[in-house]
């Protein structure tokens, strides 16, 4: 169930990059692809998404830094630009605790519309659903180590459809030291923005590849 969207049940005063982030976005329809980066409950928390997004903006990626409750705009903008023929390049979502679990449920609702997403990153979330089968590609970063936030690995609804990669901070084959990482910080890690970021272009260089998918 998603708790959260009754925290702000409107699909606008969602958008947050006019504050974290200097650097201008670039148009929409002439950018290289699109990322839409969804903080945790408490905004305040999740600062790394907003350095993400100003990086990503310096590459000509339109990025925007949102609020966890921003997914119904997110599925809106999206299904507004597949339907008017204008939706070009990769579509990436990067989501920190229950922002994550809110971008699963907005590419559920993309599916139905028959719209796919190049790749989903998620990090150190909780009770997360199934990868949904128009997801191409999902990236789950976690702190696995015993503790109150129970974040969990991910695992796709179609395994044949969806590359789910789990990378958990805690083990001892980490990419990342996460000795003193926890919920609340994780974002700030630079290396973990690095990650974040290997496995963003990586989806670019992919290329821009056909956006529907199978209902």
């Amino acid at each position: 169930m998603r708790i959260f969207k009754w925290t702000w049940p409107f699909a606008f005063g969602v958008r947050l990059g006019w504050a974290t982030t200097r650097v201008p976005n670039p148009e929409v329809r002439q950018a290289r692809g699109r990322v839409y980066l969804l903080r945790g409950n408490g905004i305040v928390f999740s600062r790394g998404l907003g350095r993400i997004c100003g990086r990503l903006r310096r590459r000509g990626i339109w990025a925007e830094d949102l609020r966890c409750v921003a997914d119904r705009w997110v599925v809106r903008n999206l299904l507004a630009d597949h339907r008017a023929g204008r939706l070009r390049g990769p579509v990436v979502f990067v989501g920190h605790s229950c922002g994550a679990r809110s971008l699963l449920f907005a590419a559920a609702e993309l599916r139905k519309a028959g719209v796919s997403v190049d790749l989903v990153v998620c990090l150190d979330v909780a009770l997360p659903q199934p990868v949904p089968e128009n997801v191409r590609k999902a990236v789950n970063i976690y702190i696995g180590r015993p503790r109150l936030y129970p974040a969990q690995p991910l695992r796709p609804a179609n395994p044949s459809a969806t590359t789910v990669q789990n990378f958990d901070l805690s083990a001892a084959n980490s990419p990342v030291r996460a000795a003193w990482l926890s919920h609340l910080t994780i974002t700030d890690s630079m290396h973990v923005q690095a990650l974040v970021l290997k496995h963003i272009h990586a989806a670019f260089r992919a290329g821009g590849k056909k956006r529907s998918t199978a209902a």
